[in-house]
């Protein structure tokens, strides 16, 4: 086959205004819709092989669900669920999703309005893969260097603390600069036939957070989907992928970052790019991480992280919480597939972008990109630096939960089956 046959479709998800939102420890009441919410499918199939990628305009779905999900679209199109790969955009203005609350709170989650995500996604796919048809792909690349920041800062003492929290306690020690790096790379894979181009997939390392407020929102994403309508054609489907930005947040408004990948994304296929092989491979693992310790005594962790007293008691009863669960293993699944020569590793967590410049580094593929929120939401997944620096993402609660190790894990995992992937092209 020269060409890849290729379909995408898209399925709104939005749910009632009235819904609580998700993005922050405590839950708000959404009061109206900025941008509608989606789930869009992306199905490709290079005569041996059939894979499909989605992603939902939310902030995360775990992996219980997302397994029911797979198994749904299974039931519809016949795609094997393990060559079905979704993600969340982590919007900060979408509905809650996932209960990280304590178990003296009240359930934030709307479980009946989640429950018809099933039938939507298995929708969606069916409608991608019935949509498909022969077209060409290409890949391109381009940079976007001032639109994030690591949102960590190390000091003197050796303590790392977000950029949010500061002014609590660190006056009298000199901060030594950023924690950490950002990614400013734009991946960009396009599907085109002679008509032009049908669906753009990208990737950016950069939480979805700067829309917030009280109306649901697709945040940046959703302004780039808009301005490729405008280029390319109100039919064009645009795909997100959230790389690796557990630890990097936006210095721009929302619009002002979609415009700037937009017209980077405009500029690098206007430029060509470079076609590629119309292959396809992919790989699923299952695998059991371990929590941290959710007996050791955190407070002294918890103060410098400097978060205010109600934030404080969210860690602390979460914490309760989790003792009293006891966990010993998590359940957890990494998939990674390839597009020729372009290959995608998935986390299903935040992942620090250290961790993901070593999967772009180590890969045996030209050009690969981590994609984080994949098949689950196990919170964040930090490096050991960061474990022994402190700040947010490295206290334990129901969103602080996987060790280090997991992180190592699931990174080994990753790197296992784009090894593998690479290895079978050549045979």
């Amino acid at each position: 086959m020269s060409h890849l046959l290729v379909g995408a479709a898209e399925v709104e998800i939005t749910p009632p205004v009235g819904a609580l939102m998700a993005g922050a420890l405590q839950p708000r009441a959404s009061t109206g819709v900025y941008d509608p919410l989606y789930v869009k499918a992306l199905v490709l199939d290079d005569g041996r092989t059939r894979l499909a990628y989605a992603i939902f305009d939310l902030i995360a779905l775990d992996g219980a669900f997302g397994a029911r999900l797979t198994a749904a679209a299974e039931a519809a199109t016949g795609i094997p669920a393990g060559h079905i790969v979704w993600s969340c955009s982590h919007t900060h203005s979408g509905p809650a999703t996932v209960n990280y609350l304590p178990s003296t709170e009240p359930d934030p989650v709307d479980y009946a309005w989640r429950e018809t995500l099933l039938a939507r996604f298995a929708e969606c796919v069916r409608r991608a893969d019935a949509a498909k048809a022969p077209m060409r792909a290409r890949r391109a690349r381009g940079y976007c260097c001032d639109l994030a920041h690591n949102r960590r800062l190390r000091y003197k003492d050796g303590r790392e603390i977000n950029t949010w929290l500061l002014h609590g306690g660190e006056e009298d020690v000199q901060a030594v600069g950023a924690a950490g790096p950002i990614d400013p790379e734009v991946g960009i894979v396009a599907f085109a036939d002679d008509g032009g181009v049908r669906a753009v997939l990208y990737t950016f390392a950069l939480h979805a957070n700067a829309r917030w407020g009280s109306a649901f929102s697709g945040d940046y994403p959703a302004v780039v989907a808009a301005r490729l309508r405008e280029r390319y054609g109100p039919g064009v489907i645009t795909l997100f992928m959230p790389g690796a930005c557990g630890d990097l947040n936006p210095i721009r408004p929302t619009r002002e970052i979609g415009e700037a990948l937009a017209e980077t994304i405009i500029a690098r296929l206007d430029a060509g790019g470079r076609e590629l092989t119309p292959v396809l491979g992919v790989r699923q693992r299952a695998l059991c991480l371990p929590p941290r310790d959710v007996h050791l005594d955190s407070e002294d962790r918890l103060r410098a992280a400097q978060w205010a007293p109600r934030e404080q008691a969210f860690f602390r009863d979460t914490q309760r919480d989790l003792r009293r669960l006891d966990p010993q293993a998590l359940p957890a699944r990494a998939a990674a597939f390839h597009i020729g020569d372009v290959a995608f590793a998935t986390f299903p967590g935040e992942l620090f972008v250290e961790l993901g410049l070593r999967v772009k580094a180590e890969s045996p593929f030209p050009w690969t990109y981590p994609v984080e929120l994949a098949n689950g939401a196990l919170g964040y997944l930090i490096t050991e630096q960061a474990w022994q620096a402190g700040g947010y993402e490295s206290l334990i609660s129901t969103v602080t939960l996987v060790a280090p190790r997991g992180s190592a894990m699931l990174l080994e995992a990753n790197l296992a089956m784009l090894r593998e992937m690479a290895d079978a092209r050549t045979e």
